[in-house]
């Protein structure tokens, strides 16, 4: 026999045992029970986010400095009436030529490091490491006779206008040699970490490209189908004296794609003592018919193709007697879709009339009652005005 009484938060229970001795147990309930530490031991909320942020990488600047602005003074001057009578007279090309050099002598570099950081060009080519480009890169692909096809921040070019070797010019100092590259971080087929190589040309003197040590020939962007548009990159490189790039030599009209692998990062921490990048351009693109001629004719091999295949959608299988649904829908579920498209285009000849204009669509679609109409005709011809289910193909 055991009775028990609460008292506070313990349980006094009187168990009377056989000889007659009644016997107290006390079981002790915890009002509030605590997980994890005592709250003295426990870090604090402050502690808490500076443990999950953790200390941020150090982020490296491994070019020249930012360049100071000059002759800003001339942004900050305020115009009398005559000299903003005199601007306004311009042709709209001086203004904007006036414009771009006033840009240029002041923001260009912050506003190109932050695009090249908003691409992820630092942080996939260097690592999170960053530079301030010192003078524009100026690259053009010739279109025709008389146009061509300039090279901005990340504009988009097909491949098919990028196929021959490009025209490169850029702001040089004398009796300095430059290095260019051309990368693209997007392509490689099995190392998503690793870049193809598609141009290197060393110990350029001055800005004249074809004088310098072509080490890797000019490939054109081959980027494969189904994988959407993928990074071009342009990097420029100075130093103060030629470059022994034998170890980066390839061979002449090298197509073998395992021999262009490559990584800005490794290239530049090899050479580093000697290279400081000192600008940078890019472009993006996306797959037409030349990428398969480049497969085909220069890379010979297949053609890769990346496309998602969608797989077909799925139906229970059919029961002769369903139950509490619409036996209209349902039977429409496990048509052949050609059967419905047939049926909507035919619904829709009838409202065409190659004379006329198609009509508007009324204002109060669904205001047409079918009283005497069976219900499943009913919900038919109410999909059918409000252009609902597979009849939305008839807008």
């Amino acid at each position: 026999m055991a009775t028990s009484i609460r008292v506070g938060s313990a349980c006094v229970r009187n168990i009377l045992r056989t000889d007659g001795v009644i016997k107290q147990h006390v079981r002790q309930r915890w009002k509030w029970r605590h997980s994890g530490k005592r709250p003295e031991e426990a870090m604090t909320y402050e502690q808490r986010v500076a443990a999950l942020a953790g200390e941020k990488p150090k982020v490296v600047n491994i070019g020249f400095k930012q360049p100071t602005p000059k002759d800003l003074e001339i942004s900050e001057k305020k115009l009398d009436e005559s000299e903003k009578k005199s601007l306004f007279e311009k042709d709209d090309e001086t203004v904007i030529q006036s414009i771009h050099d006033l840009w240029y002598r002041s923001t260009w570099s912050r506003d190109m490091c932050l695009a090249a950081q908003h691409y992820g060009l630092y942080q996939d080519l260097f690592h999170g490491c960053f530079f301030y480009p010192q003078f524009p890169l100026n690259v053009c692909y010739e279109y025709d006779s008389e146009s061509v096809t300039v090279v901005y921040n990340g504009n988009t070019i097909p491949p098919s206008e990028a196929e021959a070797v490009p025209q490169i010019e850029y702001d040089f100092v004398a009796d300095k040699f430059y290095t260019l590259t051309l990368t693209a971080p997007d392509s490689h087929l099995q190392d998503n970490d690793s870049e193809y190589l598609h141009w290197l040309v060393g110990n350029i003197p001055g800005d004249d490209v074809s004088k310098g040590e072509e080490l890797c020939s000019y490939l054109p962007p081959f980027p494969v189908r189904g994988t959407g548009f993928h990074r071009y990159v342009f990097m420029l490189y100075e130093h103060e004296k030629e470059i022994d790039f034998s170890k980066e030599k390839m061979p002449d009209n090298c197509m073998s794609l395992q021999q262009r692998t490559f990584q800005t990062s490794t290239f530049y921490k090899n050479l580093q003592d000697d290279i400081t990048p000192v600008s940078v351009a890019f472009f993006q693109s996306e797959w037409d018919n030349s990428v398969t001629k480049t497969f085909w004719d220069k890379l010979e091999m297949k053609e890769p193709l990346f496309e998602f295949i969608h797989p077909s959608p799925y139906h229970p299988k059919q029961d002769k007697f369903p139950q509490a649904k619409p036996f209209n829908l349902y039977l429409d579920r496990y048509r052949d879709v050609k059967d419905l498209n047939e049926e909507v285009l035919k619904e829709r000849l009838k409202t065409l009339s190659p004379l006329s204009p198609p009509p508007p669509p009324p204002k109060y679609p669904n205001i047409v009652q079918d009283k005497y109409a069976p219900s499943w005709l009913r919900l038919k011809n109410k999909h059918k005005r409000l252009r609902e289910m597979h009849w939305e193909d008839m807008k």
